[in-house]
């Protein structure tokens, strides 16, 4: 019970935020290949926030029996994340996304989740060849490789950051101005990690492994929360702002929803983490995983983006 009650917290929490500022992997990192950082501003100062604060959870009694870094595998890390990439290319959006639009709305997004499920079942039995470079544990982050303490690094990291992203003007977007949105959405990942070791979890924001773990009969309750708790977020803020309304989709945008889905939760799997587990929990960790997978997403949707311009090209095509 603990762990339903502090899983589904923490996730109508992330919900809310991500929902508030209309904050998806895709377009944050979509958009840092076509010059518009605006979430991509949010997002980063919402990492370094999130690796300050878990740097020091790292250091409390707390974080007894939390993950301290996940392994770097090179291979699945970057095969897992171009197939990420290239489903959030088709789906234009991410897996939180289905989630927190589902709260809003967007019918659409229930094909998007079914083929999710689909892609991470279909591929929980596939292990891709190579080496584990680096073993799970905090051995397996930057400032371990570096030689330096981990909250020495995660303090540096955020002064950087916000000294970088103080140049910009705290535009709005007619939600939450990107600091605030940054300052939240850090919060709120710590937050998510506080809960989920109250909760028995040992990994904080994330959604792999909770459709294999039903599947199995080995279910990790407070991910199984904190999953549909997203989406009750993401309603409560739908609502409180006004973009609360039922809508469905065009036949072709169901299909790219669903394959784009399948692609994101094999990809997922495959790499060991989502744009949550890797794309915030773990690049908060400082893992060298999870950046290498951010980047292998981002090159995964610049590949489909090609492929696209390149076919458009084609003689023949209308």
């Amino acid at each position: 019970m603990i762990a339903i009650v502090t899983g589904g917290t923490a996730g109508a929490a992330m919900g809310y935020v991500l929902q508030r500022a209309r904050l998806c992997f895709h377009s944050a990192f979509a958009g840092l290949l076509t010059g518009r950082f605006l979430l991509g501003r949010s997002w980063l100062l919402g990492v370094a926030v999130a690796a300050t604060g878990l740097s020091v959870l790292y250091l409390t009694p707390l974080a007894d029996g939390l993950n301290q870094g996940l392994p770097f595998a090179p291979v699945a890390d970057v095969v897992g994340g171009l197939v990420i990439g290239v489903g959030m290319a088709v789906a234009a959006t991410c897996v939180s996304g289905l989630f927190f639009k589902l709260g809003s709305g967007m019918l659409g997004c229930a094909a998007g989740l079914g083929g999710w499920a689909a892609g991470e079942l279909s591929v929980r039995q596939v292990v891709l060849p190579g080496p584990t470079l680096l073993p799970p544990g905090s051995a397996a982050t930057l400032p371990a490789l570096l030689g330096v303490p981990r909250v020495a690094f995660a303090f540096a990291f955020l002064a950087a950051v916000v000294a970088a992203l103080s140049l910009w003007r705290h535009s709005r977007r007619g939600q939450w101005n990107w600091p605030v949105a940054g300052i939240a959405l850090g919060v709120v990942t710590i937050v998510g990690w506080v809960l989920a070791g109250a909760g028995g979890a040992s990994f904080g924001p994330s959604t792999v492994g909770a459709v294999a773990g039903l599947a199995t009969g080995e279910p990790n309750w407070w991910l199984t929360a904190f999953l549909p708790g997203i989406v009750l977020g993401g309603a409560v803020a739908a609502r409180v702002t006004g973009d609360l309304h039922v809508r469905g989709e065009r036949p072709v945008r169901y299909v790219r929803l669903a394959v784009g889905g399948f692609l994101l939760g094999a990809g997922g799997w495959l790499a060991g983490g989502c744009t949550l587990g890797h794309g915030l929990s773990g690049v908060a960790q400082l893992n060298v995983s999870s950046w290498v997978v951010v980047a292998a997403v981002v090159g995964g949707i610049a590949l489909t983006g090609a492929a696209r311009v390149a076919l458009a090209k084609a003689p023949g095509h209308r």
